[in-house]
């Protein structure tokens, strides 16, 4: 479901872009009509009973597009392919005509269902070929690749056999490429498997390593000439279950060597193949991703954010809308993602992911930050700079003839199937497929907004078209220097849309042509840097992009307004260096491999990082195997997996740290004591295993009984429990002294709750240290709270609960996931601010020695609900009062939120069965409605089984239209406005400000922060981490980061150091942060991960 979040500035450029159009008549784009430009191609497709979408799932999978400039006239022509009518290739005759010649070219390729088409100069003759890829049939003959060979005179050869190209397989796409910088063209071809292991039941670790050639995808080394086969030797993944449908060529991290990314459909993970420079790749998702798409179509390949650095989009089915998003989602099957896990599959979700490139240490993956998440059953990716202003925008395809996703034709196929035994009646197919519904909507575009956001822009870009479109290429069809679109469609007449850029915002660009040595005459593999207006931009001679397509060879720089281009570097395949300075921009610039004679010297000096890891703690935190969605269907995510914290202090007496890590259920926790050489030994004095069977939460060292050591506090939380399982009491551990600890037995009061935080402070100045203890969760009862308590100490370590009297309102105030004791309007009294899931940041001011809730008396934090993880404080821009930064959701999610339109959750037992029901919701366009899907929702309340049979009759309806006004009444609603990790500054007088952290903290949620001038600059930063998996199914992993710093500027600015330069690089999902002092006197950052080991990392003293 998406809900964009509206940035004003993004409102603004529409605005602008709105009125622009209005005056000029124009629209980014026109699509010209077959009669102007003489193009009628039309990729038809007939089922029959033998041959249809049953029996060959990838029959609506469409053709594909090839441009290049095949007669060498300046002008660039265009090749389509047809499935089930023959291919057509039309020469360009300038001003947006021109003219079929596939039959006389020799390339009408017909009889045969043609699929993908590159363009390449296959043989160095400065001609470029046509290579034309093959799917469907059975008879491996008529699956046979084809290369056209150019004879120069408007006609071609067909010879893949003579190159050793014409491979046999299930063949989706091809792309020419240099892998061993040997100075010719390579080849690898993507294959697919067929319908046979498509389905869940042939997921298994025996299929994985099932071979069949037919199916695997193939890498050919050139050989003067001819192709052979190297797939095995190059360590290319062959086995049953790959179905290729994407493939994308490119120096992922700069190192000189092509790279290659491969999108598999189906349950098939992708295949990230790092090239290592002696004629093999590694695959290496698994070490730089941290999830793919489900059912990977396109892709692309391109610099979205001009650092340098290539990203990666893969595209899949998801819907944007409410009502297609339920018309195609069934239950969410979280035994099926086990069960995938289990086999040795990766982590996938349904939807487009956009990989962004960390430096080539490790890719975020960003796309529903982007906005570019849901775009329906799409096909074709294109990265382009489409408006000329140095960003490169997003074009993609889709739409898909037969739906077999429509969960109520699949309903419909299933009571077929069961009438069909009872009667003995065949099933007619052909009935079957025209009851199958259309999936016909617009293409997208999305405009690039340098901040790697994205918006839609069909409409107002004039993309707004309602099609089965597939294969696309970008190209500058009348050399004005911006880049037109090409577009193969189903059953309809192919879209050439021209591009209106110079007669409506006057931005300049910079084409370059490539003119290559040997037998690489197009330079393919050739990275072009062209700097200009304080930005760089990268572009890399690849043309086999998007969807069973290939672009323009020449490459298109848009500049904005810039008058000058600095200079222009190209980075050659045989690693030879280039640089042209002072270029005039609206020119097209020729350049020419010979001329560069510089090697490139790439820097194998490792760069100087902030932040490197030390010794470590010998444990690692176990997660029992608890599935929350069991018990309770509909919660948002799970609430067993949100440990361990960590607490930080010196035991013994030696003048060391030392560091308690919780346990989960199952597993005691760990105390660990630092020796002087710096290293961590498990302490034998404290008796944990006996509350192994409790989940630990918080933990906080602090003098319980006044006897000057550091007793210890446990937290017991936790979802797995019964709300009355003594495994939710609390515990404290009294030190006896040197860190011989014993669990004290009537010190606490006797409550049971499920918490998760706890924090001492001396707030009624008597001279000992009381206790706030924050309750998480009611097990089973989400989203009710649970009982907080304010403990106070009678200075002997015995506590009582003071909260009724003491703190009004605190004991059930929500989900409290941290708290603080802080001084916030600096009267030098211990006050609290709270933060939790639902839950506004909430305040309690300290009024002489009682505690008061001011949230709503203080400026600044009305509509702050969010589902907040944590908090931290410090005087970040030195005006002496204390400022706060705050651990958000984020922004990288389906669920989108703002205060007009916020995420909720209506909460009651509606079905009067004795359980709470959660129904969580989302806006969209302006209705708010469940996010469930119509299983999972009537899975949990069954009453609602009559009121909707059908699919389409659940997927319209809003939160008060599936219940009735008195179901809904006495409802626990509440609301989440804010999902942004924000910086909180004091303005003093009672006054706040909220305000978002940089984009790189809005990534995933944040579960652990502190603060500390970690570069001393004199400036105080921010070390935040986080990332979360427990999710739902369809919402999928939350793990775009591996620790961030936030570099202050002591104003209460922040900005974010890349990953490259921070050096922090700690995978999984980071609990908590603490600093510790080391046995050196130096500050270490302490990071725990939930069901993994703690990480160490320090400052560098020299950064």
């Amino acid at each position: 479901m998406r809900y964009f979040k509206s940035f004003t500035s993004h409102i603004l450029l529409i605005f602008l872009f709105f009125n622009s159009c209005e005056k000029n008549s124009y629209k980014l784009f026109t699509r010209l009509s077959p009669s102007e430009t003489g193009v009628n191609f039309k990729n038809i497709l007939k089922e029959t009973k033998e041959f249809n979408v049953l029996t060959y799932g990838y029959l609506y999978n469409g053709g594909g597009v090839a441009v290049g400039d095949i007669n060498n006239d300046g002008l660039t022509d265009i090749y389509f392919t047809g499935n089930m009518v023959g291919s057509r290739l039309y020469l360009n005759k300038g001003s947006f005509k021109f003219e079929e010649i596939a039959q006389e070219a020799g390339v009408f390729a017909e009889g045969n269902w043609n699929t993908g088409a590159t363009m390449a100069d296959v043989d160095g003759d400065g001609y470029l070929d046509i290579y034309v890829c093959k799917s469907a049939a059975l008879d491996p003959e008529r699956r046979k690749n084809q290369l056209f060979i150019n004879n120069g005179d408007l006609t071609f050869k067909e010879m893949g056999k003579e190159y050793g190209v014409d491979d046999s397989g299930y063949t989706t796409q091809a792309s020419f490429f240099d892998y061993d910088n040997d100075g010719d063209l390579d080849l690898y071809i993507l294959n697919h498997s067929t319908q046979e292991y498509a389905g869940l039941g042939k997921i298994s670790k025996h299929n994985k390593k099932r071979k069949n050639k037919n199916y695997s995808d193939k890498l050919l080394k050139n050989e003067n000439g001819k192709f052979i086969d190297v797939s095995d030797d190059a360590g290319l993944i062959s086995n049953v279950l790959g179905f290729g449908l994407g493939l994308a060529v490119s120096d992922l991290n700069n190192d000189g060597w092509l790279d290659i990314y491969i999108s598999n459909d189906y349950n098939e993970q992708d295949y990230l193949y790092l090239n290592q420079g002696d004629g093999t790749f590694k695959e290496s998702l698994a070490d730089y991703i941290g999830h793919v798409s489900l059912y990977s179509m396109g892709s692309d390949v391109a610099d979205i954010n001009n650092d340098g650095f290539t990203d990666i989009m893969t595209l899949d089915m998801l819907p944007e809308h409410n009502y297609r998003i339920k018309m195609t989602s069934g239950p969410d099957n979280f035994e099926k993602l086990s069960y995938l896990s289990k086999n040795g599959f990766y982590h996938q979700t349904m939807r487009n992911m956009l990989h962004l490139n960390r430096g080539g240490n490790y890719f975020s993956e960003i796309g529903q930050f982007s906005g570019v998440s849901n775009t329906d059953w799409s096909w074709a990716s294109l990265f382009t700079d489409l408006d000329n202003d140095g960003y490169k925008d997003l074009f993609i395809t889709n739409g898909y003839k037969k739906d077999y996703t429509n969960m109520d034709f699949m309903n419909y196929v299933v009571q077929e199937r069961i009438n069909e035994r009872k009667t003995n009646e065949k099933i007619n197919l052909t009935d079957l497929i025209k009851k199958m519904p259309s999936t016909v909507e617009e293409n997208y575009a999305y405009k690039n907004n340098g901040d790697l956001t994205f918006t839609k822009m069909n409409k107002l870009w004039g993309l707004d078209q309602k099609t089965l479109s597939n294969g696309a290429a970008y190209v500058d069809l009348d050399n004005d220097g911006d880049m037109d679109l090409v577009v193969n469609n189903i059953d309809e007449k192919a879209y050439i849309y021209r591009n209106n850029t110079e007669k409506l915002n006057q931005n300049n660009h910079l084409k370059i042509i490539l003119k290559g040595t040997g037998k690489n005459k197009y330079g393919i593999g050739a990275k072009v840097k062209v700097t200009s207006g304080g930005m760089t931009q990268i572009q890399e001679q690849l043309n086999t992009r998007g969807y069973q397509s290939s672009v323009d060879f020449n490459l298109n720089f848009g500049i904005g307004k810039s008058m000058i281009i600095d200079h222009v570097e190209i980075i050659w395949p045989n690693q030879k260096r280039q640089l042209i300075s002072e270029i005039q921009p609206n020119q097209k610039l020729t350049l020419y491999q010979e001329d560069a004679i510089v090697d490139v010297i790439r820097n194998d000096d490792p760069k100087k990082k902030l932040f490197e890891e030390v010794k470590n703690v010998e444990y690692s935190h176990k997660e029992n195997n608890y599935n929350d969605f069991k018990r309770e269907i509909m919660l948002p995510h799970m609430l067993s997996t949100l440990g361990p914290r960590l607490a930080i202090g010196d035991v013994n007496g030696d003048e060391l740290e030392d560091v308690f890590i919780g346990g989960a259920k199952g597993t005691a926790g760990g105390l660990f004591l630092q020796t002087s050489l710096g290293s961590y030994l498990k302490s034998n004095k404290i008796n944990l295993e006996q509350d192994a069977l409790s989940e630990d939460m918080g933990a906080l060292f602090f003098d319980a009984d006044g006897d000057k050591d550091l007793d210890l506090y446990v937290v017991s939380g936790g979802n797995e429990f019964e709300k009355t399982d003594p495994a939710l009491k609390d515990r404290l551990y009294i030190n006896r002294g040197k860190g011989d600890f014993i669990k004290s037995k009537n010190n606490l009061p006797d409550f049971i709750s499920s918490g998760s935080v706890v924090k001492a402070a001396d707030y009624d100045n008597d001279g000992d240290k009381d206790l706030f203890v924050g309750g998480r969760i009611l097990p089973n009862q989400y989203p009710y709270a649970p009982k907080s308590y304010l403990l106070n100490n009678n200075g002997q370590g015995i506590f009582k609960d003071v909260t009724q009297e003491i703190a009004r309102g605190l004991q059930s105030i929500g989900m409290i996931s941290d708290a603080l004791w802080t001084d916030f309007n600096g009267d030098n009294q211990h006050d609290l601010i709270l933060v939790g899931e639902w839950m506004p940041i909430t305040l309690f001011e300290n009024q002489n020695g009682k505690l008061k809730n001011v949230s709503k008396e203080i400026e600044g934090f009305k509509d702050s609900e969010g589902w907040w993880n944590a908090i931290a404080h410090a005087d970040f821009d030195n005006d002496g009062d204390m400022d706060y930064v705050a651990g958000n959701f984020g922004l990288n999610s389906q669920l989108k939120t703002s205060v007009e339109y916020p995420v909720g959750i209506f909460a009651k037992d509606y079905d009067n069965n004795g359980s709470v029901d959660p129904i969580l919701s989302c806006y969209d366009e302006g209705k708010n409605y469940p996010v469930f899907s119509k299983d999972d929702i009537q899975q949990q309340l069954t009453i609602l089984k009559n009121r909707f049979v059908r699919y389409n009759e659940y997927a319209g309806l809003t939160i008060d239209q599936i219940f009735t006004p008195e179901e809904l009444k006495d409802s626990k609603v509440l609301y989440a406005k804010n999902f942004e990790t924000s910086y909180i500054e004091n303005l003093g007088n009672s006054q706040f400000k909220i305000m978002p952290l940089p984009k790189e903290s809005q990534l995933s949620p944040i579960y652990g922060l502190t603060t500390g001038d970690f570069n001393q600059d004199g400036h105080l930063d921010i070390v935040m981490g986080g990332n979360f998996t427990a999710s739902r199914v369809k919402f999928g992993h939350y793990d775009s980061i591996k620790g961030i710093c936030l570099l202050g500027n002591g104003s209460g600015q922040f900005t974010n150091l890349d990953a490259s330069d921070s050096g922090l690089m700690v995978t999984g999902e980071i609990r908590d942060i603490q600093k510790i002092i080391s046995s050196n006197g130096e500050e270490y950052l302490v990071f725990s991960r939930n069901n993994d080991t703690p990480k160490i990392y320090k400052p560098k003293l020299n950064y």
